[in-house]
């Protein structure tokens, strides 16, 4: 298992404004991606709480940190899927979004927002994770970025 913690402590979601960074996990497998999804999300002013390479070390994250959100791939290290990791983050009430090229049909539960597919662009990641956490609130996004397929479910 793999953990990587920036030291970061997260704040309250409640406290959510557009232009406010957010705290995010990152659940990818393979290094590289993990660290080029990290740098585009903190150009966009968002703050990693960590990285997680397998569903154990993405819940011990989770539990400790208290992400805004998680991005999470389908395929995970030590055959771990991250559907499952994306089921057990949305019920402890964490939305997801699957940043995989594989992406799912639907998310199984109204937390797992939707998918980015790889390969993505950098630039799309700061606007989908807004977008996707909009979603979760409930609300409605102005203009989703075609790069985020949102599932819908439970909304």
């Amino acid at each position: 298992m793999t953990v990587a913690n920036t030291g970061i402590a997260s704040r309250a979601s409640d406290d959510f404004s557009a232009d406010d960074p957010l705290n995010l996990l990152i659940i990818e497998d393979e290094a590289l991606v993990a660290m080029l999804v990290e740098d585009a999300l903190t150009l966009h002013g968002h703050r990693v709480i960590g990285i997680a390479d397998t569903v154990a070390a993405a819940i011990t994250l989770a539990e400790t940190e208290r992400p805004d959100l998680a991005l999470c791939d389908v395929k995970l290290a030590e055959g771990d899927s991250g559907l499952t990791a994306a089921q057990l983050l949305a019920e402890r009430g964490i939305p997801c979004v699957f940043l995989s090229g594989n992406c799912p049909e639907r998310g199984g539960h109204p937390l797992v927002i939707g998918c980015i597919a790889k390969p993505f662009r950098a630039g799309s990641l700061g606007a989908a994770v807004r977008a996707a956490l909009r979603v979760a609130r409930g609300e409605l996004p102005s203009d989703p970025p075609a790069a985020l397929k949102l599932y819908g479910e439970g909304r």
